[in-house]
């Protein structure tokens, strides 16, 4: 007998082990809410939103439950490549002073709230996982997601399509390829972006200005105007 089907064998087993236990956990500790994952929309760079999440003691007896924290263990990249959510753990948070969840002994019938926090750091489609602990290392979860709005830059993006349709098809959303914040178009072909503030190359010294990159043009990138001409003309607020 080889080791290849034996260790097939015990792994099969202990996965049987361990989905009976989770199946245990997962019927006596439930989250309610919300019913699905956590999905906050679009959030402005460094400005935060918030959604309820609790938990609710189904089983017969208290359940002693653990932290509630955002992890990126059991989360795969969305996608590579420029446009691409990211899987940023550090985007959602749960403040301490509004968890009324983490190391809570649960009585029977009882529910238990905490509020989850969005606060993307950059643009684009984040991601997460929330996962309630219990001290045996079981845990229940949602997803987390949301997509940080770069402003003035999305809404420049966002006038440009509406303005060359032909031109600027299937989108991909705001993402960040330093020093710029950008979003590309057919399939890759051409890229729309505007430097930042403070790349981590230095300060610059002109202000932001937004650029195309175009596979088929001689030189592939070009400078369109300052991110603040063109915010005015599309009117962004």
């Amino acid at each position: 007998m080889t080791l290849i089907p034996f260790f097939r064998q015990s792994l099969a087993a202990l996965g049987v082990l361990s989905l009976a236990c989770l199946s245990s956990a997962h019927a006596q500790v439930e989250i309610i809410e919300p019913a699905g994952d956590f999905q906050f929309g679009k959030v402005a760079v460094h400005s935060s939103a918030t959604q309820t999440l609790k938990v609710a003691n189904r089983g017969p007896s208290p359940m002693q439950l653990g932290s509630v924290i955002s992890s990126i263990a059991a989360v795969s990249p969305l996608c590579t490549g420029i446009g691409c959510g990211v899987v940023i753990a550090t985007d959602f948070t749960i403040p301490a002073e509004s968890d009324g969840c983490s190391n809570t002994l649960l009585q029977p019938g009882a529910v238990c709230s905490a509020l989850v926090r969005f606060t993307p750091s950059g643009p684009g489609q984040r991601g997460s996982q929330l996962n309630v602990f219990k001290p045996n290392a079981a845990y229940v979860y949602r997803g987390l997601g949301g997509t940080g709005v770069s402003q003035p830059l999305d809404c420049v993006l966002d006038w440009a399509e509406k303005a060359f349709p032909q031109l600027l098809t299937t989108p991909t959303m705001t993402s960040s390829a330093a020093p710029y914040h950008l979003r590309c178009y057919a399939k890759g072909a051409i890229c729309v972006g505007a430097d930042v503030d403070n790349p981590t190359d230095g300060p610059r010294f002109d202000q932001p200005s937004v650029y195309v990159y175009d596979a088929q043009a001689e030189p592939p990138l070009q400078r369109l105007d300052y991110l603040s001409s063109l915010s005015r003309l599309a009117q962004c607020q």
